[in-house]
Formats: C-alpha cells, structure tokens, sequence
C-alpha cells in the first residue's frame, strides 16, 4: 500500500483533468482577448500608450509589460 505522501496517476479523477484542460483553455482565450483588446486600443489611438492605457484602465507601465509580455509589435 502506497504511503500518504505518495501520488499516483490512478489517484486523479479524469474529470479533474478535463477541469485542468478547461482552465488552461479559459486562461488562454483570456490572453487573446487581452492581446486583442491592446492591439485595438493602440490602433485607435496611434500607437500612443498613454491612451490606450485610460482606455484600457491600466497604467503606461502595465501597458508596457504586457507589449513586451506578448510581443505586441506596434
């Protein structure tokens, strides 16, 4: 008998696999969006992050983070 601290594959349910994938697609249609959403805003306001950034809410910095995060050319 395995100890307590032992994992085993058999030990997951395959539905708790199915959440993980789920997960992982939500979290991955969320970052197209927010990739999307940038990409928009830009373009609206000429590649000027200062305003894109009010119209998204967030900050030039955080703007700026996720241009390099996701390699926003623009």
């Amino acid at each position: 008998e395995p100890s307590a601290k032992t994992f085993q594959l058999h030990h997951i349910h395959k539905d708790s696999i199915q959440d993980t994938e789920e997960v992982v697609e939500e979290s991955l249609s969320l970052e197209e969006n927010e990739i999307e959403l940038i990409e928009k805003a830009l373009e609206k306001h000429n590649g000027k992050r200062k305003y894109a950034a009010e119209e998204l809410g967030i900050s030039e910095r955080t703007l700026y983070r996720k241009i390099k995060e996701y390699n926003i050319n623009r």
